[in-house]
């Protein structure tokens, strides 16, 4: 019964499946439906095979649209989606109960087991098609992708976040072609142009093949290779780079060279190119690169450690990459090592403060830095403060984990240094010698690079500070981040070791050239007494607390000795010299010597430079007859007595420096000894040097100087001056006292006349190159005269001269083109500024297109500054200041009934204090858009308002006039809202005279 019913149910089933599968479609071919109802599972084992290399192929396109960016015809993003869709409705599970699907009575529904089947075969083969299409985006061809990101790792402090911005916004503008980003190695320059890269590739919104203005075809970034051993080999390399980048053949049949091959490719592309680490100046022409121009609107990035690269092209824009600031620096630090600075106790913070200051900013030695100390951290202590004062001291107390840290940071600072010129390297070793943080002043440097052979002598022209491998040499170190130029007081220039550099520098020169550097140690005892120094080049005791010098150090090989400021005074053992016998530098400045030791000091027969400034207690100097190669003589502010025998042996001296010494007679017949000098500096504190006087030289020696470029001195009068200029041309660089002394202060080319001014009634005659003319204590001068063309001429400045009634004349315009500054003080008659003319002629007289600054004070009788007619004089004026005179009564004076405007186009500052007389500034109508600052003028009338109410302003004792204080507009409105209006000295402004503020100090009356 069984078999039977079997037997039924399969012919049953086998009708069943005939007709399901023949009811669909009579059209399909019944063998095929039978096929795909027959192999459904085996189907099913492939869909899933072919999902997971979907899955895999998915990935891989996925990734590869992280890291390109694509232009938009090529539909990556369209295929990521819709294989995301596929892979979730080809999943196994929606397909497993289909395909054994059956009916309630448990009998197989052959039907959905046929559309299973069906289902999965057009899966697999969607599937298939989607495989194959990923295949494309997987192999992108170049002219398909616009750039690659690269994901660089998180910036560093907010600086480095805004010069990001900058960058960018400078490649999408149109005036901008070619940005140079440049600093030292290791502060982020790659990281810096890799987030500029990025953002523009992910600001990308490219449709079809036209770009939106402010993006790019093409966005490239390659790295300079400077290990390769050429400069060919490094351009073909980026060549290569781009070549693949842009996936062209380089090497076709046609002939055609590389960089055409580049040029070509890129000829039609609007691209953006960034080349890191360019170390070497390489040509963008060369590597195959088109200029980028305003009508191509292509751009090009440079990224370097140093300034002067592609010098093919012009930089439009520059971006330095600085080190970090202190508070970036300790930002780092508490990010690496987990701990906020403010949770320290003040000692340890100071201590990590410091330590951190050390690290120059480079964010490599901070993190460096906190690791060590992480290292170092105990983390059984309870006290937080406690455990970080220990680790901080552990690590200065570890010199081997110093080094090691230090041998890390010093790596990139290292290959900074490799790529300088040899000549370079040796300077820089040599500002090892210096203290930690200490400001080097520029010229003693370059006088020690030139005396020790660093430079060569052959190459200068004029004076050493200015030769051109100097500043060259210069320019590298602090381009390649080694030294730094800091502003002295004064503005000079100075040079200053960053902190890594130095100890790099000190580090290097352990073994050769090996140095010696004790520097500011705070020392007591010199350190290597009698002791066998051989191989000892260079020794640096500076600012140490030497008293005495004893012994003879045996330094064969030594050729510079650094002592100055030590309180070296009594104990100079006589042979202490004697074991130096190649010194060329031996500086003894600022120490307390009384003498030198003659025996010793003969035996220094190289001696190039002799420094003893500032050494007030030394009176007498040893022979130099044997210094024959001496370059440079500096006894200045030392009060020796007479130079030192043998000068007339240095036919080699470039330059002589004698100023503030006892010195009185310049010896006769010693200047044409010195053939070669170039700088004699010779100032004194008192009206100068006796010329002609027994055994002194006359002033016409001076003519035999041939090469002197630079001269100060000092002339007894006024009549020697006049026989020395008459006589003699005029250095190239001077400072003259005639009368009294000059201020090495002041500018070069500036004289500074003490009485007379005038010769039998005559004026002076003045180097045609004098830059600044000051006039003091003067008793012949009622107005100046210049009777010879001073087109360098940019300040005069006037002060306690008796007699002067005018400045000026007209007539004398002419003759000072770039007059910039007047200054006028304490000069008893003067009258106004300008004198007068005396005819009405209407010729075309010069102005005075130069002059910005005229400052009047203390100058009792001044009745006005100058007339009305007058004022297109002066077109550039910017500041006018009239303090402390008591009779004045109008500034601008008006020739009735011509009461012109008064218009100053360039003013920007008027001040008028202490003027007790003052009624108005100007008649007529004022045009200016200037600030003015009114004080003490309690008779001034005219259009104005007071800053302050009048009850706040204040009273002088005695008296009911208010002591105002005024802002003055042509429109009646006050221009100058923040005026203090005080009579306390210590609140005074300092436009106001010290009259009035010794007077508001006292409350007296001020009239």
């Amino acid at each position: 019964m069984a078999e039977t019913i079997a037997l039924v149910s399969s012919v049953f089933g086998c009708l069943t499946v005939a007709v399901t599968l023949a009811s669909p479609c009579l059209r399909v071919p019944l063998s095929e439906k039978y096929d795909l109802f027959r192999t459904r599972e085996k189907n099913l084992r492939a869909l899933l095979l072919k999902r997971n290399e979907l899955e895999q192929k998915r990935s891989n396109v996925d990734q590869e649209s992280k890291e390109k960016v694509v232009h938009k015809f090529v539909k990556i993003f369209e295929w990521l989606e819709k294989t995301e869709e596929i892979i979730k409705d080809a999943a196994a599970w929606k397909f497993e109960e289909s395909i054994h699907k059956k009916y309630c009575c448990g009998l197989p529904n052959y039907r959905s087991q046929y559309k299973a089947g069906k289902q999965i075969s057009e899966k697999i083969d969607l599937l298939d098609e989607l495989i194959t299409e990923g295949e494309k985006f997987i192999n992108l061809q170049g002219s398909d992708v616009v750039g690659k990101l690269i994901r660089s790792s998180k910036l560093v402090g907010e600086t480095a976040i805004s010069t990001v911005e900058e960058i960018k916004n400078c490649v999408l503008v149109e005036e901008v072609k070619t940005i140079r980003v440049y600093g030292m190695a290791g502060l982020g320059k790659s990281n810096v142009v890799s987030q500029v890269n990025d953002m523009i590739l992910q600001e990308e919104d490219v449709g079809g093949n036209s770009t939106r203005n402010g993006h790019f075809h093409k966005v490239l970034f390659v790295t300079v290779n400077n290990q390769l051993e050429s400069t060919k080999a490094s351009i073909e390399d980026l060549q290569r780079q781009i070549a693949e980048k842009l996936q062209v053949d380089l090497h076709r049949d046609n002939g055609s060279s590389a960089d055409d091959v580049l040029a070509s490719a890129l000829a039609n592309s609007r691209f953006l190119i960034i080349l890191d680490d360019m170390q070497t100046e390489l040509s963008l022409e060369a590597i195959g690169i088109p200029t980028p121009t305003k009508e191509n609107r292509c751009k090009v990035i440079v990224v370097s450690r140093s300034r002067p690269m592609c010098s093919d092209i012009h930089i439009d824009k520059k971006f330095e990459i600085k080190p970090l600031s202190v508070a970036e620096a300790q930002e780092l630090f508490e990010s690496e090592a987990g701990i906020k600075l403010s949770k320290l106790g003040d000692d340890t913070r100071a201590i990590a403060e410091k330590m951190i200051a050390e690290c120059d900013g480079y964010p490599i030695t901070v993190i460096l830095l906190a690791q060590n100390l992480k290292d170092l951290m105990t983390n059984n202590s309870d006290d937080v403060d406690e455990a970080w004062k220990k680790a901080l001291n552990g690590l200065k107390g570890s010199p081997v984990r110093l080094e090691s840290m230090n041998k890390r940071a010093f790596t990139r600072l290292k290959h900074s240094y490799d790529m300088l010129k040899k000549e370079s390297q040796r300077c820089f070793l040599y500002c090892a010698l210096y203290p930690s943080d200490h400001t080097i002043e520029r010229r003693e440097l370059l006088e020690y690079w030139f005396c020790e052979g660093l430079l060569n002598t052959r190459k200068r022209d004029g004076r050493i500070e200015d030769m051109i491998q100097a500043k060259e040499i210069l320019d590298e170190l602090v381009g390649a981040y080694l030294l730094e130029t800091v502003n002295q007081e004064g503005g000079k220039e100075a040079i200053k070791m960053r902190s890594l550099a130095k100890q790099m520098a000190v580090h290097l020169t352990k073994t050769s050239p090996q140095f010696l550097t004790k520097a500011g140690e705070e020392l007591n005892m010199f350190p290597f007494q009698g002791e066998w120094l051989h191989d000892v080049e260079r020794a640096s005791l500076m600012r140490n607390q030497f008293k005495f010098l004893r012994g003879e150090p045996k330094w064969p090989k030594l050729t510079t000795l650094l002592l100055q400021h030590n309180p070296i005074g009594l104990y100079l053992d006589d042979n202490f010299f004697c074991s130096m016998p190649n010194i060329n530098v031996l500086d003894l400045s600022y120490t307390d010597i009384t003498s030198l030791p003659e025996p010793s000091f003969s035996k220094l027969t190289k001696l190039s430079a002799l420094l003893l400034h500032h050494c007030h207690n030394l009176k007498t100097l040893p022979s130099l007859k044997q210094s024959r190669k001496l370059l440079i003589l500096d006894i200045s502010d030392s009060p020796v007595e007479q130079l030192p025998v043998g000068m007339n042996n240095m036919a080699k001296l470039i330059r002589l420096n004698m100023s503030r010494t006892n010195v009185k007679i310049f010896p006769a017949k010693l200047a044409p000894a010195l053939v070669n000098l170039e700088e004699l500096i010779m100032i004194t504190n008192d009206s100068g040097f006796s010329w002609g006087k027994p055994k002194g030289a006359p002033i016409s020696e001076l003519r035999s100087y041939q090469k002197l470029a630079i001269l100060y001195a000092n002339f007894l009068n006024v009549e020697s001056f006049v026989g020395y200029i008459i006589q003699h041309l005029c250095p190239p660089n001077f400072k003259f006292g005639v009368g009294g002394s000059c201020e090495e202060k002041l500018p070069e080319n500036s004289i500074v006349f003490k009485g007379n001014f005038l010769v039998n009634g005559e004026p002076v005659l003045l180097p045609e190159h004098t830059s600044e003319l000051h006039v003091i204590c003067n008793e012949d001068l009622p107005c100046l005269q210049v009777t010879c063309h001073l087109k360098n001429l940019k300040v005069i400045n006037i002060c306690d001269c008796r007699c002067l009634v005018y400045l000026f004349t007209i007539d004398m315009f002419g003759n000072l083109p770039n007059l910039e500054t007047v200054s006028v003080e304490k000069c008893p008659k003067m009258v106004s500024l300008i004198k007068p003319e005396e005819s009405d002629d209407d010729m075309i007289k010069p102005r005075l297109k130069q002059l910005k600054v005229i400052r009047i004070f203390d100058c009792k009788t001044l009745v006005y500054l100058f007339n009305n007619e007058i004022l297109h004089y002066f077109p550039e004026l910017v500041e006018i200041s009239i303090k402390q005179c008591q009779m004045i009564e109008v500034v601008i004076e008006s020739q009735e009934p011509n009461v012109y405007p008064a218009v100053f186009p360039k003013l920007k500052e008027l001040v008028l204090a202490d003027l007790q007389e003052l009624k108005c500034i100007y008649k007529g109508e004022m045009k200016w858009q200037s600030r003015v600052n009114i004080w003490n003028c309690p008779a001034l009338k005219g259009p104005m308002i007071t800053s302050m109410p009048a009850e706040l302003l204040s009273r002088p004792s005695g008296s009911n006039q208010l002591q105002r204080s005024y802002s003055l507009d042509p429109n009646e409105t006050s221009l100058l809202d923040s005026i203090d209006i005080n009579a306390n000295a210590a609140e005074a402004p300092e436009s106001v005279g010290p009259k009035f503020r010794n007077a508001a100090k006292g409350g007296r009356n001020m009239n």
